[in-house]
């Protein structure tokens, strides 16, 4: 109502405005008796109400032409442009709804263009392989792409960089870069400790202006990681390799020498030399084998895998493979894994874990003995979630073997590293089976703990992520008690 009122008021003004012209030219002429001044009235009250009329006309039109515009101004995405309103009654300027008409068109082109750019842009952002991120004033995170997001696993906007990133020399370097009067880049060679170390070289840039979302420095990480574990990959399997190698490369050599020499017509001998030669050549082997894996692990170890793993038949196949051993040793294997869940992992890689931890069960634990495999999942609140910060699922393998010392267990993950090398040795042990599992359970963003008591075995546990299942898709993964 106020507004309509608002509308009157403003037509009756402007009509008054409009009309006083020609009433005062009326009243003039009735002052010097050339018209009668019954005639002026009539005439004035005409010419109030045609100027009124022409005016009510216009005013339509022009409300019309506000709404049209407000309209225009709510339009949102791809929709289309509102109906273009009427020319009726518009007296005073007809062609200005055909000028609003073909500047929204305009608008409209020019912002699907603009869209069309920004999705492109978006789009590459996405793709890109390489972590960027977009800072404001003062290190403030505009934004991150998803690689970035994931190098760092957070959301990065609305942070401060310092928050997701504690390298003196990049915060350094952006602070120098953004107080700078020109176009400048840099690059900073760091390294982000943690579970598993990685390499990056970061290329920091200024913008010549600010973007429209605030962005006036964009900060570009390339991941050097394998590079660098390949270098240090030839470093440590030469060194290792060269030690390792030495004792059984001697030893066969000295057979040889034997066979060639004061052995050569003892057939006993021979047989005796030939046989610890065997051993030496399969240690040698097995030693270059799994020199070989750990080397492949390492070089994996920064790329977490995202397949979803089922460890029920996993560790099944294992047993089936170990069972002439299990066998040979009297042994009972108990599966007390009623809880198994999916977990995020490489079947390949987390196969060679168990395999490692239920060789060594086997291996080290006393003949007639049972080796249990426990599995227990772990939700929000409890110790495995504390361990990874997320949902996890632990498996443990038990053994009932002679145990292991206290101050050993800091080292049993260290390469070549044995609580007792001859026995190790006898076994036929290389020294880097747990290295080999430590790797890849840190490749998988988990986590390995060992519990030992001396004469009554030890637990090695695994922690891994559970793997998000929808409720349409629940995981039947049924499980069973075994015994060899």
């Amino acid at each position: 109502m106020p507004v309509r009122q608002d509308k009157y008021n403003r037509l009756f003004t402007s009509s008054l405005i409009l009309a006083s012209p020609s009433v005062a030219v009326l009243f003039a002429l009735v002052i010097l008796h050339l018209v009668p001044w019954q005639a002026a009235v009539i005439a004035g009250v005409v010419i109030l109400f045609g100027t009124g009329y022409i005016l009510s006309n216009h005013y339509n039109h022009v409300e019309r032409l506000k709404e049209y515009i407000t309209a225009l101004r709510q339009l949102k995405g791809k929709e289309s442009l509102p109906e273009t309103p009427s020319a009726v009654g518009s007296f005073l300027y007809p062609e200005l709804n055909i000028t609003l008409s073909r500047m929204a068109q305009e608008r409209q082109q020019y912002r699907r263009q603009l869209e069309a750019v920004t999705e492109g842009n978006e789009a590459i952002l996405k793709s890109l392989p390489d972590p960027l991120i977009m800072l404001g004033s003062k290190r403030k995170i505009i934004r991150g792409n998803p690689a970035a997001e994931a190098i760092f696993e957070d959301t990065l906007a609305e942070k401060e960089l310092s928050t997701v990133l504690r390298n003196p020399s990049i915060l350094n370097t952006i602070d120098e870069i953004e107080h700078s009067s020109k176009d400048i880049s840099r690059f900073v060679d760091f390294k982000i400790h943690g579970r598993v170390e990685r390499y990056l070289q970061a290329r920091i840039a200024r913008m010549s202006e600010q973007t429209w979302d605030g962005t006036k420095i964009i900060v570009s990480l390339h991941d050097m990681t394998s590079a660098k574990r390949v270098e240090q990959m030839r470093g440590d399997f030469v060194a290792n390799v060269s030690h390792e190698l030495k004792t059984p490369l001697a030893s066969l050599m000295g057979f040889i020498e034997t066979l060639k020499g004061p052995a050569k017509d003892d057939p006993d001998a021979q047989q005796r030399f030939l046989k610890i030669m065997q051993d030496q050549a399969e240690r040698m082997s097995r030693l270059v084998s799994d020199l070989l894996s750990l080397s492949k692990i390492e070089l994996l170890e920064h790329t977490p895998p995202t397949s979803v793993t089922d460890l029920s038949e996993a560790i099944s196949n294992i047993i089936e493979g170990l069972h002439t051993q299990i066998e040979n040793k009297n042994m009972t294997i108990r599966r007390d894994m009623d809880d198994v869940i999916p977990v995020l992992g490489d079947n390949e890689a987390l196969t060679q874990v168990f395999q490692n931890l239920l060789e060594n069960a086997i291996k080290y634990g006393h003949h007639g003995t049972t080796v249990t495999i426990r599995c227990k999942s772990y939700g929000p609140g409890s110790q495995g979630m504390r361990r990874l910060g997320r949902p996890s699922f632990a498996i443990s393998v038990i053994d009932q073997g002679d145990g292991i010392a206290r101050e050993h267990l800091p080292r049993l993950t260290e390469r070549f590293y044995r609580v007792d090398p001859a026995r190790s040795r006898q076994l036929g042990g290389t020294g880097l089976g747990l290295a080999i599992v430590k790797h890849i359970v840190n490749r998988h963003r988990g986590v390995l703990t060992i519990d030992s008591e001396v004469g009554r075995g030890s637990t090695f546990t695994v922690y891994l992520p559970q793997a998000m299942i929808t409720e349409s898709e629940p995981a039947q993964l049924a499980s069973r008690k075994l015994d060899f």
